[in-house]
């Protein structure tokens, strides 16, 4: 009998789909999804099998998240773990993976938990909290699982106890900002007080707008300690942001404001951007605004970076993706100028996210290796953020010794 827990269900909020929803799908499907097609072999200078598959992949996507009705769009990806439950790798693991968690003010999952520390996850050597990406409009806390456990593998072949929480936020319209922020407050506050972890062994990771939520979970953290009396909670060991989405307005220093062309693609990225943006800052309080929509530009209200981010704070960026690259690095700067301690690493030729781009790839090579059984190759991006994570738990000077 199999010892994996997986958990069955829809995402908060999800809207239902009304008649127009149903007849933009199929305009989607039957007219403008075909064009993406016909543009993209129009359009094709790798001619190898892969390379137009994968041009023709990327382009569909755009168009996609450019048309489809939300309501669509929100029950696109995977909610009920079942490529977890049907893989080779896990249908017998011993350990627990996919265990929904529901709670009054919040809700997601135990993507990961080691057998040993089960029932108390303070106990781990390290408890990762997930924030997933999705322009706050899309997007699952199991989209990265595979990623995830690849994570908690590595770190538990170097004899670290792990265990990985993934947070369910409310989505974008279905719930305006700041609730995503609170959901993301009162995780953190379950996981430090009920739960009783460690917050130097609490490390936080993102993707895109789950980076922007991290960042704003570490200000919130931040604002609330300077009430009196403090309010607030010790902030986190680490934090780990993939492509953040730092400036939640597109139309900020991207490549048409630097003096640069956008290239085909990220200009169909800025449509999709564009629209997300807008239902995501639509509603939104303006003290929120000021503090939470911009942290490419400083803000005296805001405080200092050095108080605000983990002394291990590591953000990454690829060359490729000009509509967040410019805003990434200024934040980078600023929190740089306030004299926190941030490692930045630009990969050339790579685009927003390519670390889960480039995953998701090769999630199904991955599941379908037997436990134990590993190939080197295999998500590479994401391999070297597990290398980075052991680097900065063994780093931690041993209070016993």
């Amino acid at each position: 009998m199999s010892n994996v827990c997986i958990a069955v269900g829809r995402g908060r909020g999800t809207p239902a789909l009304s008649a127009w929803d149903i007849c933009s799908t199929l305009m989607t499907l039957v007219v403008y999804a075909p064009l993406s097609v016909l543009a993209s072999l129009c359009t094709i200078s790798d001619f190898r099998w892969n390379g137009i598959t994968e041009q023709i992949s990327h382009d569909l996507l755009l168009c996609l998240g450019r048309y489809l009705p939300v309501s669509v769009i929100q029950r696109a990806s995977d909610k009920d773990g079942t490529i977890l439950q049907q893989s080779l790798r896990y249908t017998n693991a011993s350990f627990r993976i996919a265990e929904r968690v529901q709670r009054p003010d919040f809700a997601g999952y135990w993507v990961y938990r080691d057998s040993s520390i089960e029932a108390r996850p303070q106990d781990a050597d390290l408890v990762l909290f997930h924030l997933h990406g999705g322009g706050y409009v899309m997007g699952h806390p199991l989209d990265n699982a595979p990623e995830l456990l690849l994570i908690a593998e590595a770190l538990s072949r170097r004899n670290h106890t792990v265990a990985v929480f993934s947070l369910e936020y409310t989505l974008v319209p279905n719930a305006p900002l700041p609730t995503q922020l609170d959901q993301a407050t009162a995780a953190y506050t379950w996981l430090t007080r009920e739960l009783k972890v460690d917050t130097s062994k609490l490390y936080l990771i993102g993707e895109s707008a789950g980076g922007h939520l991290i960042v704003s979970l570490l200000v919130a953290l931040y604002q609330r300690s300077l009430c009196l009396p403090p309010t607030g909670l010790p902030k986190p060991g680490a934090a780990f942001l993939i492509s953040p989405w730092v400036n939640l307005n597109p139309c900020g220093p991207d490549a048409q404001a630097q003096g640069r062309n956008l290239d085909p693609r990220s200009a169909a990225f800025k449509h999709v951007l564009e629209r997300f943006s807008v239902l995501v800052r639509h509603d939104v309080p303006l003290g929120h605004s000021e503090l939470y929509g911009n942290f490419a530009r400083p803000a005296a209200e805001r405080g200092s970076w050095k108080d605000i981010l983990p002394a291990k704070t590591w953000v990454s960026a690829g060359t490729a993706e000009p509509l967040f690259r410019f805003d990434i690095e200024e934040f980078v700067e600023s929190a740089r100028r306030d004299g926190a301690e941030v490692r930045f690493e630009l990969a050339e030729g790579k685009v927003h996210v390519w670390q889960s781009v480039e995953a998701r790839e090769q999630e199904k090579d991955f599941l379908a290796l037997v436990l134990g059984k590993d190939k080197i190759e295999l998500m590479p991006g994401y391999r070297h953020i597990a290398e980075l994570i052991c680097s900065c738990i063994e780093s931690v000077p041993d209070s016993s010794a």
